[in-house]
């Protein structure tokens, strides 16, 4: 599948205000996406531009901790300790992909957004930050939630604000 960037830049974005959440590791800056940026992410492919990931509950960072644990041959707890960041966010040029009629605007289904193949949503993401908005609002490939991808070069006027929230040592910890 190809994306039609002529649909991509026609769609609308809106703001988007609220909380995100993130795990990551202890010597991590809470606001670099240098990590997707080198390795890639469901919207930028490797070596191109910084990303957060952010989920917009702890449910979501718990299953997104998991998913990412499962891919791993160390697993959930190889990857302990790990910090959780709540996030205070403010932007006003979002993509809406949690949108049905946004995502049938840009051409993308659901099982595009949420599958195991990134090539066609990282496409969709850089055709996207080519034309300058802030970020993209998805549901999370984990069926718990909904993510924001947010484009850290083009955050501009927007607000993205890191607290720490929990420190998880253990599995139990997690759970919580």
């Amino acid at each position: 599948m190809t994306i039609d960037t002529g649909r991509v830049a026609a769609a609308p974005l809106s703001p988007f205000a609220g909380q995100g959440w993130r795990h990551i590791a202890p010597r991590y800056d809470p606001l670099s996406g240098e990590g997707a940026r080198i390795h890639g992410g469901r919207f930028n492919p490797p070596g191109s531009f910084p990303v957060l990931y952010l989920c917009q509950n702890r449910p979501c960072a718990v299953a997104e901790l998991q998913r990412f644990g499962e891919r791993q041959a160390i697993g959930v707890e190889g990857l302990l300790p790990r910090i959780l960041y709540r996030y205070e966010i403010s932007l006003d040029r979002v993509l809406d992909l949690t949108d049905n009629q946004v995502r049938i605007q840009v051409g993308l289904g659901l099982d595009v957004l949420t599958g195991p193949d990134w090539t066609t949503c990282q496409e969709l993401g850089s055709a996207l930050h080519a034309l300058g908005p802030q970020g993209i609002n998805s549901p999370s490939a984990t069926g718990v939630g909904e993510i924001l991808a947010v484009f850290v070069q083009q955050i501009g006027l927007g607000h993205l604000e890191p607290h720490l929230a929990e420190e998880w040592h253990s599995l139990d910890e997690i759970g919580r």
